[in-house]
């Protein structure tokens, strides 16, 4: 095969389906790779759905979408669906999705499945369990339907140690046993920290790929922790940052999208290669909005340096109101009890720093590292580190966006009835915390996409080798010595003798 063949083949687009497709953090970044269209997406959540079908609207091929439960939806609505969109069944080539990991430990399950079709598993109620228990094996029934060349599982870290049957653990040997006993797949697990793969943000995630094309594997990570120049002179780069990912977003509006589609002089100066990555709207991105928050919030972060934990801004605080208990106790000679009463009542001790909370809660991001795990909670300061490292006030969506490397071109539509609506930040919270990045989704999609390069290329070099040796004319059968041997009248050659 020619080097005009090698690139045309480099050009071809591969098709993908979506499950607990979310708001496309996923196909986003298979779209960015350039190598995938992506032909589906299903999902539960209403404005969810709503920002997926918002985002794929100037595809060349816009995807079809499906808001049902999994549970419930027939193999036959699928197979409809994806030959819309010119996929045969079994042409499919890639499968992607994040089961919800809740109720793990309490799955129900019976082996017994009929081949290409969504059973219900026997002696499951809805009502004594959570719905989801099942979703993960909903998940592979379907891929045993649709058997895409390859298959992604993407969940929490905590799902390879869920227990299954009183065993901890067992519920990801049971999932790589059906992927590879019953669905014929080779598999690859691992624990990847999206950091290595350019996303601002220290998020862990539990990634089973599946291939029934040759044996599954990991992109090669592009991005290390900075302390460790070893990695780095290997060529990886440092990670990206939080200063690196936000730093050159104006300040936010209150309340109403007032900046979103403005002009592009509303971005900071001199931004950084991240930065430049996400600037991919042709005016000022939507959802960059704040919102108002409790005083006593508010008394809470004002305390808060960047990067620091609850435990250790909590202790400092209390060290520094000790020093001012003693202070007054001596001056006024009134016990170290009332000295704090009076304190408090005064407003210079804020009782909250006596509080044991969760050790990220209340924390403010450091501008000169990854953020922590941006989560669904992140509009509630108390769940997290997603406080502004510097203002007083949480991040906004768009900020949780791009530390989520979701581009500027992404608009998360906050209402079903109203697309304009960009302005519900609890609503946006959610669907870019549960959101696979789309940073980490590209890379994978560029690593399957040279693996299905691969395997066309080697397919298409063995046709032609194939052909070539049914087209060649036939020499005579030529004797050791290099002359022709006798034939018989059937044309058949003699042994030398």
């Amino acid at each position: 095969m020619d080097d005009q063949e090698i690139g045309t083949m480099n050009q071809k687009k591969y098709t993908l389906a979506e499950f607990f497709c979310g708001c496309g953090g996923t196909s986003r970044g298979f779209t960015r790779s350039g190598r995938f269209n992506v032909a589906l997406g299903n999902d539960v959540k209403f404005e969810a759905l709503k920002t997926f079908e918002f985002n794929h609207r100037h595809d060349d091929l816009p995807p079809a979408t499906v808001r049902q439960d999994i549970r419930l939806l027939e193999v036959n609505t699928i197979h409809a669906k994806l030959k819309d969109k010119g996929i045969a069944q079994g042409d499919l080539d890639c499968m992607i999705g994040g089961p919800p990991c809740q109720g793990f430990s309490q799955l129900r399950r019976t082996e017994q499945r009929k081949k290409g079709k969504i059973v219900k598993f026997s002696g499951y109620s809805q009502l004594a369990h959570d719905p989801r228990n099942d979703l993960v094996l909903r998940y592979l029934e379907v891929a045993e339907a649709l058997r895409p060349k390859f298959l992604v599982i993407e969940n929490v870290p905590q799902m390879l140690n869920h227990g299954f049957e009183g065993r901890l653990g067992k519920l990801s040997e049971l999932v790589i046993q059906m992927l590879e006993r019953d669905l014929g797949y080779k598999v690859e697990v691992a624990v990847v920290n999206c950091a290595d793969y350019g996303v601002p943000q220290l998020r862990e995630r539990a990634v089973f790929i599946a291939s029934s094309i040759g044996t599954a594997s990991f992109p090669a990570f592009t991005h290390a922790d900075p302390s460790k120049p070893k990695l780095l002179a290997e060529g990886r780069k440092p990670w990206v940052t939080v200063s690196d990912a936000i730093g050159d977003l104006c300040e936010p509006s209150f309340g109403s999208d007032e900046l979103g589609g403005g002009s592009l002089e509303l971005y900071g100066s001199d931004p950084g290669s991240y930065a430049k990555m996400m600037r991919t709207s042709g005016s000022f991105p939507f959802n960059h909005i704040t919102r108002g928050y409790k005083q006593s919030v508010l008394n809470i972060i004002k305390e808060m340096r960047p990067g620091q934990t609850w435990d250790a801004e909590s202790e400092r605080m209390r060290a520094k109101y000790a020093r001012a208990i003693a202070k007054m106790a001596k001056a006024k000679g009134i016990s170290p009890d009332a000295a704090h009463l009076a304190l408090e009542r005064a407003g210079a001790i804020n009782p909250a720093f006596y509080k044991d909370y969760y050790w990220s809660a209340y924390t403010r991001l450091a501008w000169d590292s990854p953020a922590l795990t941006i989560t669904a909670n992140a509009n509630f300061l108390g769940s997290g580190r997603f406080s502004h490292p510097t203002k007083m006030r949480g991040i906004t969506m768009r900020e949780a966006a791009r530390l989520q490397s979701f581009d500027d071109d992404f608009r998360f539509v906050t209402s079903l009835d109203d697309e304009t609506d960009t302005t519900r930040v609890g609503v946006g919270m959610d669907m870019i915390g549960e959101a696979v990045p789309p940073q980490l989704s590209q890379a994978i999609a560029t690593h399957l996409a040279a693996q299905l390069d691969a395997r066309d290329i080697s397919a298409k070099s063995k046709a032609v080798a194939t052909h070539g040796a049914a087209n060649k004319p036939e020499e005579p059968a030529t004797t050791g010595a290099g002359k022709p041997s006798k034939k018989t009248k059937s044309g058949g050659a003699h042994a030398a003798v």
